[in-house]
């Protein structure tokens, strides 16, 4: 089987952003109303810039781009060059932030971390270098509550 062909959004475009929080409403393979509700709550395609229906558009592209990747019978999945390459079309450090914020809550919304759902996180986690804040908030969501945070080193410039 050849590897999926999904499709590229600009980068930091706010359907790149989209993705990223449709993918984690996506990863535990059920959407909750619970989950629903956070993301009017917190007014998430507002905030990352998608008017009217882009969120519909940037959902239904993901469906259609995994269903067309997968044979009948199978579990969608995104395996995680994929999922890096698709973190690596946001490269701004806020829209990061609120990428992250907003995956959390939408996760956070049913009272369970799932697996999927972790997965998720600790991706962009490890390829994202967020603000303490947010790091703090995400890594209970992967690790379990009982988790301690220490701040990790940025990255510095070659000498």
């Amino acid at each position: 089987m050849t590897k999926p062909d999904f499709r590229p959004y600009p980068r930091n475009s706010p359907q790149a952003a989209g993705r990223i929080l449709a993918t984690a409403l996506l990863a535990n393979g059920d959407i909750k109303a619970a989950e629903w509700l956070r993301l009017a709550e917190t007014n998430a395609f507002e905030r990352l810039g998608l008017q009217g229906l882009q969120w519909h558009r940037v959902m239904d592209d993901l469906c259609q781009d995994l269903m067309s990747s997968t044979r009948p019978g199978q579990n969608c999945l995104i395996d995680a060059p994929t999922l890096q390459s698709w973190l690596g079309e946001i490269d701004d450090v806020p829209l990061q932030a609120l990428v992250i914020e907003l995956c959390a809550e939408v996760i956070e919304a049913d009272g369970e971390v799932d697996p999927g759902e972790s997965i998720v996180l600790r991706a962009a986690l490890e390829q994202w270098v967020l603000p303490m804040q947010e790091q703090q908030r995400v890594e209970p969501l992967i690790y379990g509550l009982d988790f301690q945070v220490v701040p990790r080193r940025r990255a510095s410039a070659p000498a």
